[in-house]
């Protein structure tokens, strides 16, 4: 099981002929299903009951799941099936968001821009931080897929501007993502960013990468749990971690 770029190219154009059941159906659940064809493209090993929990996929070696938000309830999954197999954990994310507004009344669309919410590797840590006691398992890889992604969404929401709360109709990948595999503790390590002081607090990590403060802190916390990190007391009420191994600061080699 593993990603293949013809296959997904073939199973989006597949799941995007197929009639959306309604507002709200959409691309999440199209973008999950044609990961579902690419890393399992048998439709036998597709939907495979393993003990009590359904799985994404399961070629007989192998199980595939395929996850875009709460984490928390792949434990119980992950702890059986990690038991017997391997996993592939796929987490498609919206590296770069191209939104398009569309009126409800006159179904009108606004040329698409750039929205300034951006994930990323290391903002990924903040979902995973949830199956943290998985993550050092030799038997859980867990694959990133950083996607440029059209997100159509309806001007219905309830603030002036009609945006808050609007209604999400569908995110449409544009073309091929980035793949960032996560396996080994030096594959999480190396998602510790170039120039990050030896010793910092977590608004310093915010000011780096640009992560949001409930992001910035899961990062700290799944780094700190393997290791990378440690508490080095306090400045101004503000915890200070110390980076633990290579230094940083000055781009070296993570590894």
């Amino acid at each position: 099981m593993e990603f293949d770029a013809e296959r997904f190219l073939h199973a989006w154009e597949a799941e995007r002929e197929i009639p959306a059941a309604g507002i709200g159906t959409l691309a999440e659940k199209r973008l999950h299903a044609s990961l579902k064809r690419t890393y399992a493209p048998d439709p036998a090993h597709r939907e495979v009951k393993i003990g009590r929990y359904i799985a994404d996929g399961f070629d007989g070696e192998r199980v595939l799941e395929i996850q875009t938000a709460q984490f928390s309830y792949l434990r119980p999954k992950l702890q059986c099936f990690l038991a017997s197999y391997p996993v592939t954990l796929v987490y498609p994310l919206a590296r770069r968001r191209y939104l398009i507004w569309i009126d409800p009344e006159t179904g009108e669309s606004a040329p698409p821009h750039v929205g300034r919410r951006k994930e990323s590797a290391l903002s990924a840590l903040h979902e995973l931080r949830a199956i943290l006691p998985f993550l050092r398992d030799e038997r859980l890889t867990v694959e990133l897929l950083l996607f440029d992604m059209d997100e159509r969404r309806l001007l219905d929401g309830w603030d002036k501007r009609r945006k808050r709360g609007a209604t999400l109709l569908e995110r449409c990948p544009r073309g091929l993502p980035e793949r960032v595999v996560l396996r080994t503790a030096d594959d999480y390590r190396a998602l510790l960013p170039d120039g990050l002081p030896d010793c910092f607090k977590v608004a310093a990590l915010q000011k780096l990468t640009g992560l949001r403060s409930r992001q910035a802190y899961s990062a700290v916390h799944v780094f700190e749990s393997f290791g990378f990190l440690a508490r080095d007391g306090t400045d101004s009420r503000a915890a200070v971690y110390r980076v633990v191994g290579p230094s940083l600061s000055s781009g070296e080699n993570r590894s």
